[in-house]
């Protein structure tokens, strides 16, 4: 790991496991997409009552916060935000997500935006840091 990045080591493993978070969450959409025989590419249709919906949001909306972790992530690091601010927020964020996740597979909605709401405050706090680097 190159030598400047080595305070900022805890929030580059973060984004790795952030990485491996989102491709579990495909899997589980795409297995669970075999199994009830949904064909590819075609929308998943239904509510929150089934699994393969849940599953697909889930993906979605973590595909939909993944372009602004990368982005916040890289602003705070290059800006040399405070280390343990970057590297708490960017676990924070990732931890929210995973409950988020899981709160989506078991259809527990209020812990689900109260999970998605605490996570988007974490990368604020990322952002902030960087902001206050400059």
């Amino acid at each position: 790991m190159p030598e400047a990045l080595v305070p900022y080591q805890p929030a580059v493993l973060a984004l790795g496991m952030f990485g491996f978070l989102y491709l579990a969450q495909l899997l589980v959409a795409d297995f669970t997409g075999i199994a009830r025989r949904h064909t590819p590419g075609t929308a998943v249709e239904g509510g929150h009552d089934d699994f393969l919906f849940r599953a697909a949001r889930a993906h979605a909306n973590t595909s939909e916060s993944v372009g602004a972790l990368i982005l916040i992530a890289g602003f705070a690091i290059t800006c040399g935000g405070a280390p343990a601010i970057v590297n708490n927020g960017l676990w924070a964020f990732f931890a929210f997500r995973l409950v988020h996740m899981l709160a989506y597979y078991l259809d527990v909605r209020i812990l689900r935006s109260v999970a998605f709401g605490l996570g988007m405050l974490a990368l604020l706090v990322v952002f902030g840091a960087g902001v206050r680097a400059l």
